[in-house]
């Protein structure tokens, strides 16, 4: 996308603050669409993460917002799969761009082994595994949003 078509004002952290909400209201929805899978997964999210270029942004406002990249991050129950492409997209979510919802689960080996700190969990999982999305991930920064103690914490920076 043309950066002439992103947004272009840097990020504040009520900006992440409104990212939360939105993102712990999609928590929520995401239950409620899936019924199934909330005794499960609902109390065991780990954090959620704003990444990829909206991240990027944060940390320089010249890279400018195309879309907002929200990953919510669970504690993987072994007796229910957790769906591997769960997605949710809201078109003009935040000032006027989509965000897209994301979510993986993580083995509570990883967990068990941070000391159940939710940004050392994530990055673990992100930095052993070697797949395509954490390739993706790992190219642009990563910044939490929740829990608060995350919010706006820079988790990695990327390749800026």
């Amino acid at each position: 996308m043309a950066k002439s078509k992103r947004l272009m004002i840097a990020l504040t952290r009520n900006d992440l603050e409104h990212l939360k909400e939105l993102s712990l209201k999609e928590h929520d929805a995401f239950f409620e669409r899936n019924s199934h899978l909330r005794t499960a997964y609902y109390g065991s999210l780990i954090g959620i993460c704003l990444c990829q270029g909206a991240a990027s942004h944060y940390l320089d406002p010249k890279v400018g917002v195309a879309d907002w990249d929200i990953w919510h991050f669970y504690i993987e129950d072994r007796k229910t799969n957790f769906p591997y492409r769960a997605h949710k997209r809201i078109d003009n979510g935040y000032r006027g761009k989509s965000v897209d919802f994301l979510k993986r689960a993580i083995s509570k080996e990883i967990y068990d082994s941070c000391s159940s700190r939710p940004e050392r969990t994530i990055m673990k999982y992100l930095l052993e595994r070697n797949t395509k999305t954490k390739r993706k991930l790992l190219e642009k920064a990563i910044i939490g949003l929740y829990p608060n103690a995350l919010l706006g914490r820079v988790l990695w920076k990327g390749e800026l």
